[in-house]
């Protein structure tokens, strides 16, 4: 195996230009596209990666100071599960999909959507989380069927060459490449034509690269940072908020785009939050954080002094933490209660593990603070209740948003991540790192025999406008003043849906259940008791060859009380069952007094039925227990409850059938005729 090398040498500046053409060239030469070809280059980058664990390991621990279990949950088994997730979908990700919302003519063309690979791909990386950064964007590249450069960070040269080490060593070098430099060779790459510019960094960086890319129309992904806010109500509880929020600024040394840049506290628990993060620094650290072998280091010194600097020059005041040492490129969490939104530590980004406090007086000041100070953050931080962190998200944006917590939503690796507006566009991640590769190619197929149909486009236009209208005009479900129509027969006809499909397919769904309750009820004119045994035999999982008794008495205590009282609802039912009107008051509070599951007892005891004449035809839906005992009494012969509101339901163990799936509906029914058939 080759060695990697120990010391990181640039990349000269005038041999980029062949190594942009190597790369377009791979793609044009069509190698990339093919999914075999994707997904050996994956498996192999997957154990480029595991074969290289304790060198990743080292460098990270070199230029961050990052600990092993950061380093195996942030970089190395972040990068090897992303790998085996893509392989494992990608070929379902390949396939054409059909194009929605097509109009039954236009279905005749065939319309379909491709995934095609956008080309060759820039992707410029960076230091804080070296390895996550670089190859994950990398995997989307690869997985999209594009060839790709890769630009590590120089502010973390140990990881840049690992990086080099395990591309170079693992995947097709004509396809795949490092260049490694500063200032110059990005300037460098950027004079090339790539087909995308995959950039993760800060905003000042981003707008560089943007007007490089503008000059060649050449789209991009950015994924930069932000002043992200966190916002702790006072009804939130301020213990967790105070544990999950210092570790979104521990981990990494607060190097993490997405952690928050400051937290605004009801001034009503400032103190017990205080309180609070004070104790859990103390149960995270109980040496201190220098200590640790946990806490990370600033990158190098010039992002060191840039921190120092800012908490020098905020006008708050500093109530846990403060301690530092250059010589270590260590800083520890430092937790600052400022006054005003225009202090250093909130109205910049600070990229590091001090933790500005601004108090507020209540919700309404937080949510037009956060707007002020940006508003367009990448992540948004709401602890509070549901009505509460429900209006931060209506009332704010963010890239993405963690409710009641720090970052997490960024720590899932098959969830899309990325910015909005000056936080970043575009986003990644599992199937998102295949789309931001991939173009989305929309394909018709005419055939021949249409042409006569097709006519109409044709010149001469005369007399062809009124035909044309007819074809494709839609015709509004609105007035002038916007105002939706409503129209009874269109409501009837499409049963409420709101179309044509959905109303075919409602209509389906009640005639082939009529028809199937009809048959049932007329295979016979009565059902014994002894079938109602049958039934409840089927719903306890009881072999027919076994006595329900004997069967009864092997089971747990709690299970032979429910089986008991089971039979004895069963049997109300056979007696009440020559009334005219089954007397379903008593049998249900008989029922419910016993903690029977009333949505399985009930529904069998229904099936076992003898109903009056002129009842067998009448379907009842419901969404409630009260929908389903006003349809007994009503007569209906067979009531369904919708699987779609259960609420109010739970104390009864709710099972019930839904009918948005006409297998099921059609499963219970079938199911009922071989009962029937059987006996």
């Amino acid at each position: 195996m080759a060695s990697i090398a120990t010391e990181l040498k640039y990349t000269p500046v005038d041999s980029i230009p062949a190594i942009a053409s190597g790369v377009r060239n791979a793609f044009n030469s069509h190698k990339t596209k093919p999914i075999d070809f994707r997904l050996t280059q994956l498996r192999r980058l997957y154990w480029g990666i595991k074969d290289n664990e304790a060198a990743i390991v080292q460098a990270c621990k070199q230029d961050l100071g990052k600990g092993v279990f950061e380093t195996y949950l942030s970089e190395i088994d972040w990068c090897t599960n992303d790998i085996v997730f893509v392989t494992q979908h990608l070929g379902k990700w390949m396939k054409d999909e059909k194009a929605p919302d097509i109009p039954l003519a236009n279905k005749l063309l065939s319309p379909r959507i491709r995934k095609d690979p956008l080309g060759a791909i820039l992707i410029i990386g960076t230091y804080n989380f070296p390895i996550n950064l670089s190859l994950t964007p990398l995997v989307g590249a690869i997985a999209a069927g594009c060839t790709a450069v890769l630009k590590p960070s120089e502010s973390a040269p140990s990881v840049a060459k690992v990086l080099q080490h395990i591309i170079e060593t693992s995947i097709d070098a004509s396809c795949y490449t490092v260049v490694q430099g500063a200032i110059p060779e990005t300037t460098a790459l950027l004079e090339e034509k790539w087909d995308k510019i995959f950039y993760t960094g800060s905003a000042n960086v981003a707008k560089i690269i943007a007007k490089k890319a503008a000059e060649t129309l050449t789209p991009m992904t950015l994924e930069l940072g932000g002043r992200n806010p966190a916002i702790v109500t006072k009804n939130a509880n301020v213990r967790l908020a105070a544990k999950r929020l210092l570790w979104g600024k521990i981990m990494n040394a607060g190097q993490v785009c997405i952690s928050q840049n400051y937290i605004m506290v009801d001034r009503e628990v400032l103190d017990p939050f205080i309180a609070e993060m004070k104790l859990v620094m103390k149960q995270f650290y109980p040496d201190g954080a220098k200590e640790s072998d946990d806490f990370g280091r600033i990158v190098h010194g010039k992002q060191w002094s840039r921190l120092k600097q800012m908490l020098e020059s905020t006008k708050g005041r500093i109530v846990m933490g403060g301690d530092m040492d250059e010589s270590q490129r260590y800083m520890g969490p430092t937790v600052i209660i400022v006054d005003s939104p225009s202090d250093p530590l909130v109205a910049e980004e600070t990229f590091g593990p001090l933790i500005p406090i601004l108090p507020v007086e209540d919700l309404d000041t937080a949510i037009r603070i956060a707007g002020e100070v940006h508003r367009t953050p990448l992540g948004l931080y709401p602890f509070g209740n549901k009505q509460e962190t429900d209006r931060m998200m209506r009332e704010t944006q963010s890239g993405g948003v963690s409710v009641n917590d720090a970052l997490f939503h960024g720590s899932l690796p098959t969830l899309p991540f990325g910015g909005v507006g000056d936080s970043g566009h575009g986003a990644y991640r599992g199937r998102s790192s295949f789309d931001c590769f991939s173009h989305r190619r929309s394909v018709t197929s005419t055939p021949g025999w249409m042409e006569g149909l097709l006519d109409v486009r044709y010149p001469p236009y005369e007399g062809k406008l009124a035909k044309f209208k007819k074809m494709s005009e839609l015709k509004p479900n609105f007035d002038r003043d916007g105002k939706v129509k409503f129209s009874p027969v269109s409501y009837v006809l499409s049963l409420g849906t709101g179309s044509k499909t959905g109303g075919l397919i409602g209509y389906a769904v009640i005639l082939l259940a009529a028809f199937g309750v009809r048959q049932y009820l007329d295979s016979s004119a009565s059902k014994p008791q002894s079938y109602m045994f049958a039934q409840m035999r089927e719903a306890l999982g009881i072999p027919k060859s076994t006595d329900i008794l004997d069967h009864m008495h092997s089971l747990p205590q709690p299970a032979q009380d429910e089986a008991q009282t089971a039979i004895r609802a069963i049997e109300s039912a056979a007696m009440i069952e020559q009334e005219a009107q089954p007397g379903l008051d008593e049998l249900i509070s008989y029922l419910e007094g016993r903690g029977v599951r009333m949505g399985l007892w009930i529904l069998h005891i229904a099936r076992a039925w003898d109903l009056e004449d002129g009842a067998d035809s009448l379907i009842m839906v419901g969404d409630s227990m009260d929908d389903m005992v006003a349809g007994y009494k009503a007569g209906a012969a067979t009531v369904l409850l919708s699987s779609k509101d259960n609420e109010g339901l739970e104390e009864h163990e709710y099972t019930g059938v839904s009918i948005g799936r006409l297998d099921e509906l059609m499963g219970m029914l079938e199911e009922g005729f071989e009962e029937r058939e059987g006996r």
